[in-house]
C-alpha cells in the first residue's frame, strides 16, 4: 500500500492548522470591523466584532493551511487562483452567512470593502507564504521571525507589480508596425 505524502493529505488542513494566521487575522479583522462599524451602537459593534473574531479563530487556520498546501500545486497559476480567489471567497461567503445568522447589524456596507480587503489580503498572504513566512509544520519558523519579515515582504509585495510591468514593457517593446496591425 502506497503511503500518501502529508502535504497531499485530505487531513492537511487539520494537521497544519495555521495558528499564526488565525491569531493575526482575528486581531486585525476584529479591529477592522469595529472601525468600519463605528456608526453602529456600541453593543452591536462589539457583538459583530466578537462574532468575526470567533469565526476567524475557528476557520482562518484551516483556510490558511489549504493555502499553504496549495503552494505545492502545479501549475503555479492554478495554485495562485486557489489561494487568492477560491479559498478567500469561500471564507468570505461563510463569514457573511455566519453574520447573517448571528447579527442584527446591516453589514451590506461592508460588502465591497470586505471583498477588496479579502482579495488583497489573500494576495499578500500568498506572497509571504511563497517567501517562507507564516508557514506551519516542517517549513515553519518562529512567529517572531515571521513578524520581523513582514515589513520587507510588504514592500516587496507593493513593488512587485511595478517590477513586472517594467519587465513586461522592456521585453516586448511596441513598435509602429504593431500599432498599425492593431488599428
Amino acid at each position: 500500500m502506497k503511503k500518501i505524502r502529508d502535504d497531499r493529505s485530505w487531513f492537511f488542513a487539520f494537521t497544519h492548522w495555521n495558528w499564526k494566521a488565525a491569531l493575526l487575522t482575528a486581531l486585525f479583522r476584529g479591529a477592522a470591523c469595529m472601525a468600519a462599524l463605528r456608526h453602529v451602537q456600541p453593543h452591536a459593534r462589539h457583538h459583530f466584532s466578537t462574532v468575526e473574531m470567533v469565526y476567524v479563530l475557528l476557520t482562518a487556520g484551516i483556510f490558511s493551511a489549504w493555502q499553504q498546501q496549495a503552494l505545492t500545486i502545479k501549475p503555479r497559476y492554478f495554485a495562485w487562483f486557489a489561494v487568492v480567489i477560491i479559498v478567500p471567497l469561500t471564507s468570505l461567503g461563510a463569514d457573511a452567512l455566519a453574520h447573517s445568522l448571528l447579527d442584527n447589524v446591516n453589514s451590506h456596507a461592508l460588502g465591497i470593502g470586505a471583498l477588496i480587503f479579502t482579495l488583497v489580503s489573500a494576495a499578500f498572504h500568498w506572497h509571504i507564504m511563497q517567501n517562507g513566512a507564516m508557514l506551519v509544520g516542517d517549513q515553519a519558523q518562529p512567529l517572531l521571525s515571521d513578524i520581523k519579515q513582514i515589513p520587507s515582504l510588504l514592500v516587496s509585495f507593493v513593488v512587485a507589480p511595478v517590477h513586472r510591468l517594467r519587465r513586461l514593457s522592456s521585453t516586448s517593446p511596441i513598435e509602429d508596425r504593431d500599432l498599425e496591425v492593431a488599428a
